[in-house]
């Protein structure tokens, strides 16, 4: 009898079971943040970025864009990854589907333990080159570990193809345990790599849906997973009634086809859908919860420009495009600039969405515990009508995010650069210095080199009990924070800056930036800017203090 085979049918078992594993484990891998700060959100990351992936091979199936084969359906789950990829994880998720599906050759129907071996390399290799430094002890270790695991296999002889996956699945969970010895933030806290013990459970479900065991709670796959079939368009799916946003946009570069498929699939996920005029240049209407959805798919259906949101509820989170408050795209810059430069910049919180997008940056709701797609991104950067665009990330786990959106957008010919910036301050610092007229290539360079020049810090409550560098720390407790480092707990917030800002201080200071996020009332706000004027007191600082809005981090300071 025939040893299991990895096949379409089973490649798709094997992402709802991976996602299905997530969903269960999502909140104990967010537990693993080695910081006691409530940012920590790999699990849901990874998670979402299956989910998201799920849900567009879903669509692209009842569309007929699948044609069966092995080949395109591991790159159309690919695709689907990359973006709903959330956080470095979700795109380290996406470049390992990606090496499984180019390690697949053409016209294939099923591969066996050879090729699955060479699959795991490719995924390995394809995670690691995605970094610019990459670094042991993380997810990319157990990557390459579960590929070695797989080839030792089968220079070994060790037979069908579970044997193959479960010598990949021992590998990975070996260089996950090792991963405290690799890592001293991992060994202090007393905990393994979040990303890595994600990366596990997906080796762990592909493995599992070889042996036969069920991908769902009922056991089943559903028939348009099992055979690739669409469903009868006489009987699509039916969402719910209404819809608390309205979206309209123009849709361009598309085809009478394309604009079609893109109707059928407003249809499902939203109502009073319209899609008016062709063949080239459409006018596109819908009513729906999840403005981002219209945009990424009108975005694969030809260029989105002109955007517009309104709340059909009153509810601020989905506020007209413009408001620095929308829980889509906003800011400026979406129906002009038909020439120069336009900004993309992740961001939350009220008052630096405001700060932001009075310079003209077109906004992406985006930040601890709530950090933006790929996909979204990338709408983002199709719906500006300039002849380059500048991506600010604003967030250390939201850079590779970034550059995956950006690699997508210059395949579609458009002009992009990343400013990888890892804070808000660094984003401010950077679209300072923005000059719309200049050259891409120079203007990002400038940008890199202000947002360089901030030297960040912050003040946040400890959400969890940990041991840190400085001591341990309860929760409730003030950490004082510079470049991702705890200097400080303390049971005061006076204390905390102090430290925060001795570290930060040289004297060639000239401009401190304080944003006060949320929890920061007037208690706080008294306390600090009593530290800073005792600080800048007979100099020439600067000081300029924002009420930002931001969430978790209570307060971030940079001086430049």
């Amino acid at each position: 009898m025939p040893g299991p085979a990895l096949d379409l049918v089973t490649a798709r078992r094997w992402a709802m079971t991976a996602r299905l594993s997530l969903a269960a484990a999502r909140e104990q891998v967010d537990a693993l943040n080695v910081f006691p700060v409530a940012d920590g959100d790999t699990g849901t990351n990874m998670f979402l970025t299956f989910d998201g992936a799920l849900e567009h091979v879903r669509v692209q199936v009842e569309l007929g864009e699948d044609t069966g084969g092995l080949r395109d359906g591991l790159h159309l789950i690919a695709r689907g990854m990359l973006l709903a990829a959330r956080g470095n994880s979700g795109v380290i998720l996406a470049q390992l589907a990606r090496g499984l599906a180019d390690a697949v050759g053409p016209d294939v129907e099923a591969v066996g333990p050879e090729e699955v071996a060479a699959a795991f390399e490719q995924a390995a290799r394809s995670a690691w080159d995605a970094l610019a430094a990459p670094v042991e002890g993380t997810i990319l270790t157990v990557a390459r570990a579960a590929a070695q695991g797989a080839r030792e296999a089968v220079r070994a002889g060790e037979g069908d193809v579970a044997e193959v996956v479960a010598a990949a699945l021992r590998g990975a969970q070996d260089a996950l345990a090792r991963t405290p010895d690799q890592l001293a933030e991992l060994r202090d806290a007393g905990v393994v790599d979040a990303g890595g013990a994600g990366l596990v459970l997906v080796v762990e479900a592909l493995h599992t849906v070889l042996l036969d065991r069920p991908a769902g709670s009922d056991g089943e796959v559903p028939d348009w997973w099992s055979t690739g079939t669409v469903r009868p368009a006489d009987t699509p799916s039916t969402p719910e009634a209404g819809g608390t946003v309205e979206v309209m946009f123009l849709l361009t570069g598309s085809d009478p086809e394309r604009a079609g498929r893109l109707r059928s699939h407003l249809t499902r996920v939203g109502d009073s859908v319209a899609v008016a005029g062709g063949p080239h240049d459409y006018q596109v209407h819908v009513h729906l919860d999840d403005p981002a959805a219209a945009l990424e798919a009108g975005g694969l259906a030809g260029v989105v420009s002109d955007v517009r949101h309104t709340s059909l509820t009153g509810d601020v989170a989905h506020a007209p495009a413009g408001d620095p408050a929308c829980g889509g795209l906003s800011g400026a810059g979406r129906s002009g600039l038909p020439t120069g430069l336009q900004v993309v910049s992740c961001v939350l919180g009220d008052g630096v969405a405001e700060l932001m997008g009075s310079a003209g940056a077109v906004l992406v709701p985006s930040g601890p515990r709530r950090r933006a797609s790929a996909g979204q991104l990338l709408a983002a950067v199709r719906a500006c009508e300039a002849e380059g665009v500048l991506v600010l990330p604003n967030d250390e786990d939201m850079v590779m995010v970034a550059r995956a959106a950006a690699a997508e957008a210059r395949r579609e010919g458009l002009a992009v650069e990343v400013v990888p910036t890892r804070t808000l301050l660094e984003g401010v610092a950077a679209l300072a210095v923005l000059d719309p007229d200049g050259r891409l290539e120079g203007v990002a360079r400038a940008m890199r080199e202000a947002a360089g020049a901030v030297h960040g810090g912050a003040l946040t409550r400890a959400d969890r009990g940990a041991d840190t560098p400085v001591g341990p720390c309860l929760p409730g407790q003030w950490l004082g924070i510079v470049d991702h480092g705890i200097v400080a707990v303390e049971d005061a917030l006076a204390p905390a800056a102090e430290a925060v800002l001795e570290t930060l201080w040289h004297p060639g200071v000239e401009l401190v930036t304080v944003l006060l996020g949320e929890g920061g009332d007037a208690q706080v706000r008294g306390a600090l800017e009593s530290r800073l004027a005792r600080r800048v007191a007979g100099t020439d600082v600067e000081l300029t203090v924002v009420d930002g809005g931001q969430p978790t981090y209570t307060v971030l300071i940079g001086v430049e």
